[in-house]
C-alpha cells in the first residue's frame, strides 16, 4: 500500500501552556502526511474539489505515546491501510528523530463523495487513482 512521510520541527506556536505540543497538532501533522500521500498518488485536492470530488473525514483516532517539545525533529508517516468500497483507511506514525521512538500513532477514514455528498466506490469511478493508492 502507498506510504508517504514528511519531516518537520516542532514550532514554538505548536506548544501549549505546559510547553508540550498541544494535542490537536498531531492531527494537523497527520493531515500533512496524508496530503503528500494523496498528491503522490495523483489526487491533488484542489483539482478534485474543483471537479466536485470531496473526501470528508469520518473517523479520526490518535494515540499519544510520548510528548514532543519545542524544536524536536519529527517524521510523520501516512500509509494506506485499506481502500474498501467508498472508504479509504489510513494509518499514521509520528517518530521523534532524536530518539528514534514512535511518539504517536493514528488512524483516519475518509469517504469518496461527489459535489452532492453522494458517496461512490473509488475503484469503479476512478480505477487509476484506486490502483495508485493500493500499489
Amino acid at each position: 500500500m502507498r506510504k508517504a512521510s514528511v519531516e518537520l520541527r516542532v514550532a514554538f506556536a505548536d506548544l501549549d501552556g505546559m510547553r508540550a505540543v498541544y494535542h490537536t497538532n498531531y492531527i494537523k501533522w497527520f493531515d500533512l502526511a496524508r496530503t503528500k500521500l494523496f498528491r503522490e498518488a495523483g489526487f491533488h485536492m484542489e483539482k478534485w474539489e474543483e471537479g466536485g470530488i470531496l473526501l470528508p473525514l469520518v473517523v479520526c483516532h490518535c494515540e499519544y505515546k510520548e510528548g514532543a517539545v519545542f524544536d524536536d525533529p519529527l517524521k510523520v508517516t501516512a500509509e494506506v491501510q485499506e481502500v474498501k468500497g467508498k472508504v479509504v483507511t489510513l494509518v499514521y506514525e509520528i517518530e521523534n528523530l532524536n530518539t528514534g521512538r514512535v511518539i504517536s500513532t493514528g488512524l483516519t477514514k475518509q469517504v469518496f463523495c461527489d459535489e452532492n455528498s453522494k458517496s461512490f466506490v473509488l475503484q469503479e469511478k476512478y480505477p487509476e487513482l484506486y490502483r495508485n493508492l493500493i500499489d
